[in-house]
């Protein structure tokens, strides 16, 4: 994975879909299928909300996947497959997509979905006042600017041609559109229980999904069958979501062993026992992610690319790596991950190198005469992993001359809000792929309009070859723009790119009907899960 590869070869074999695991146990033929029971399924961290386009955390994703639908949706391979849209057309000039609904959906409460409900959805994530984060994705609809801007009381690119027909007209060519269809964002909601509700609806929502809300009290999410799902009912009864909050990936698997939970993520020192146990099932699976520390560019001494680039020099990822994760994961040198079209290893910046870190602090005035800076890292997750992680990035700093102090905010909520509102030197974060386009990470991240670059970072070249990008169909040209926005970002510095996370988990033997992709956890479709607990 780690091996240099031609440009032509990335772009032609690391496609999504291209690169397929073996089937795991699970996958594999099975005996007829059984209905009911109730699975289990730990959370590291409370969601934050369930209301589709104002959520960010995997965790809100996790059970917004299966109490919504969208239009379309991903399939295993990350092809774009039917959902809620039972076929659609694109123009020539890839500007006008129209789309037949089925006309057997409902949602929760009983109603038929209408072509004017996603009307009604799109729109409402468009709204100025709503201030939905998803907006920048839905930005390309015609007519989205002028009814941002006050100028028109509807959205012109977005009609009901009839109950079960929509069409969504763009202003330009833009490439990721279907996929941003199949976003989390995207899913559609009842108008008369989002006005009914306001803004409780994130904690009360209604979808279409295969399973619907049956309660949400304290550490302890329900979530029961949809008995008239329209792709029929699903095989589950319940499922059990419990918090543990500040990721206790110890005690979650403590629980799993005792028979409490049927899945929990394998980690550190227990991932070889497992993998090798037959008493367990254990799936592995590469997921488009990444896990970096954001650094804040808009303040010092990280307004300074200097220190930037210091900090990045300085760290051991490779050590990290196999000290603390035990290879489990694989050192990441760029921002986009392997399998992502547009991934290109070579445009790897920053390799070890304590004494090139050095020299960039003293161009940057650090020295004799003036003391070496001194960073905070804001942390939800306080595992002993985390911990231990932290130890080595401490030590691989001051070897540097930069002292670190770690802050730990395990309440999701609270640290997701500090670092929406800047108020970081550097954050450690984990990024999941929405959809597999490289857009999803250069742009969402590292775009200067972008309501998730937190970082505060902005390069007007970035900025030009991104939205280029955005016009390009062909997948060969987008991907070479992509590569040299990569590498400006890259020498900017404005994270540390530290790991690529690998889908790890363990499921109880009885657990059939797993299917797994490359978007990860939050995207497993539990609707076709099923025990067999004979």
């Amino acid at each position: 994975m780690r091996r240099l590869l031609l440009v032509l070869t990335v772009l032609l074999t690391l496609l999504i879909g291209c690169q397929q695991e073996p089937a795991g146990p699970s996958e594999q033929a099975q005996p007829a299928i059984k209905t009911g029971g109730v699975y289990r399924v730990p959370l590291p961290w409370s969601p934050a909300n369930l209301d589709p386009p104002f959520t960010t955390d995997i965790y809100s994703v996790t059970l917004i996947q299966q109490i919504f639908d969208g239009l379309v949706q991903f399939d295993q391979s990350l092809n774009i497959a039917p959902n809620l849209a039972t076929s659609w057309i694109v123009s020539r000039d890839k500007l006008t997509y129209t789309f037949t609904l089925r006309k057997d959906a409902k949602f929760h409460n009983g109603r038929l979905v209408r072509a004017d409900d996603f009307v009604y959805s799109f729109t409402r994530i468009l709204d100025p006042e709503v201030q939905a984060g998803a907006a920048s994705f839905f930005k390309k609809i015609k007519g989205a600017s002028s009814y941002r801007n006050g100028k028109n009381k509807r959205v012109e690119g977005l009609r009901a041609l009839g109950p079960h027909t929509l069409e969504i007209t763009l202003s330009e060519p833009f490439a990721p559109f279907m996929s941003v269809l199949a976003m989390k964002d995207s899913k559609v909601v009842p108008r008369e229980e989002v006005e009914r509700l306001g803004k409780e609806f994130g904690r009360h929502p209604v979808g279409t999904g295969p399973f619907r809300l049956e309660s949400w009290e304290g550490n302890r999410i329900v979530l029961s069958a949809n008995h008239h799902y329209h792709e029929g009912r699903p095989y589950l009864d319940r499922i059990e979501f419990t918090v543990y909050e500040g990721s206790q990936n110890e005690r979650i698997f403590q629980d799993f062993q005792g028979g409490l939970l049927e899945e929990a993520l394998v980690f550190g020192g227990i991932r070889e026992q497992i993998a090798k146990s037959p008493q367990y099932q254990f799936v592995r699976k590469p997921t488009l992610s990444l896990l970096f520390y954001g650094m804040n560019c808009r303040t010092e001494p990280l307004n300074n690319h200097l220190v930037r680039q210091a900090v990045n020099y300085a760290i051991n990822k490779a050590r990290i790596v196999r000290e603390v994760y035990r290879d489990q994961f694989v050192v990441a040198d760029t921002l986009l991950p392997p399998g992502m079209p547009g991934y290109f290893p070579e445009n790897a910046f920053f390799t070890h190198d304590a004494q090139k870190a050095r020299k960039l602090l003293e161009q940057a005035g650090y020295g004799a005469a003036r003391p070496s800076p001194a960073l905070t890292l804001l942390s939800a997750s306080r595992s002993q992993a985390a911990q231990k992680e932290f130890e080595l990035l401490t030590n691989d700093l001051a070897e540097v001359g930069i002292s670190l102090q770690v802050k730990y905010e395990t309440d999701w909520s609270t640290f997701e809000e500090q670092v929406r509102q800047g108020k970081f030197v550097m954050y450690r974060y984990a990024y999941f792929a929405d959809v597999p386009d490289p857009d999803n990470f250069l742009g969402t991240l590292c775009g200067s309009a972008s309501p998730y670059n937190f970082m505060g970072y902005g390069n007007q070249r970035v900025d030009a070859l991104l939205s280029e990008a955005l016009t390009r169909v062909d997948l060969m040209n987008r991907a070479a723009i992509y590569r040299e926005a990569e590498a400006l970002i890259l020498e900017d510095a404005p994270m540390v790119p530290l790991l690529y996370l690998t889908f790890e988990s363990a499921f109880q033997p009885y657990v059939k009907g797993l299917q797994i992709s490359a978007l990860g956890a939050p995207y497993i479709p539990l609707k076709k899960i099923w025990l067999d607990e004979h």
